[in-house]
């Protein structure tokens, strides 16, 4: 990430050995694989708007408001439903019905990516903290995606059904459209909705292994057709149709890094 180097150069980032069972998971805390990594990027959201130079909120292009899958999602993207404030960036559900490209939608809600001239590559390590709802019918997700193309797509963490289901789900949909999910993960007695948790995928070219809460989820591990193309960082809060969530339901981010291996650099 060519912006994301020279912030974290600015900020004197070092490389250091980490090691998640000699930490505890979580704010503040390495919760990614072991070994000497190097951060080449974080947002911590500590101001009061969104970083434009990082993170745009809408799909750009000539499909700004789309939604990802127009035909089965109930809601736009509408970058006013993505604000920054007391260190968090929020992404919320609002009623506004509005007829974009094909669909009609009784909703907006807020998705943010990173630029198109900042993408993430193998080797990383990605990872986020996030609090999701729990209403129905909200469809919580953070995921990487090329902006050219698909598939590819990893998806780090996502909440399919957030009133049925407690746990996130991991997916690799493969060059030739081969996924590998979803599949959920996660402590089967833990409760993953209205609380944060920090989500993460060790991306190598090879494999991807979604993380969680600094736990290592091998059984998961996508490992067939592993692309190594570039991609762009997504948060979304999206809508799934034929529900009705309440408006001011919210996806909250904390924080945002990447992490290269050190020798990378």
């Amino acid at each position: 990430m060519v912006l994301a180097l020279v912030a974290a150069l600015a900020v004197g980032v070092v490389g250091l050995t980490l090691r998640p069972e000699a930490s505890v998971a979580g704010e503040g805390r390495w919760a990614g694989p072991a070994g000497t990594w190097e951060q080449v990027f974080a947002d911590e959201f500590d101001g009061d708007v969104l970083d434009r130079s990082v993170w745009q909120p809408d799909r750009g292009g000539d499909k700004p408001a789309l939604p990802f899958n127009w035909t089965i999602e109930g809601a736009w993207f509408d970058p006013s439903n993505v604000t920054v404030a007391d260190g968090r960036l929020t992404l919320a559900v609002e009623r506004e019905p509005r007829s974009v490209g094909e669909g009609d939608y009784a909703y907006s809600t807020g998705m943010v990516q990173t630029l198109p001239g900042d993408p993430v590559e193998p080797p990383v390590y990605v990872e986020a903290r996030i609090r999701v709802p729990s209403s129905d019918g909200c469809w919580p997700a953070f995921w990487l995606h090329p902006l050219d193309r698909w598939p590819p797509e990893i998806d780090i963490a996502e909440f399919l059904e957030v009133g049925s289901e407690p746990r996130p789900s991991f997916n690799y949909i493969d060059p030739a459209e081969d996924r590998t999910g979803p599949e959920m993960y996660g402590d089967p007695d833990v409760d993953y909705r209205e609380d944060f948790h920090t989500y993460g995928v060790l991306w190598d070219g090879e494999r991807a292994v979604p993380y969680l809460d600094g736990v290592a989820y091998e059984a998961l591990a996508a490992t067939e057709d592993m692309t190594d193309v570039p991609m762009t960082i997504i948060l979304n809060l999206s809508v799934r149709g034929g529900y009705e969530p309440e408006p001011g339901e919210s996806m909250d981010v904390a924080w945002v890094r990447v992490w290269e291996p050190s020798s990378r650099t």
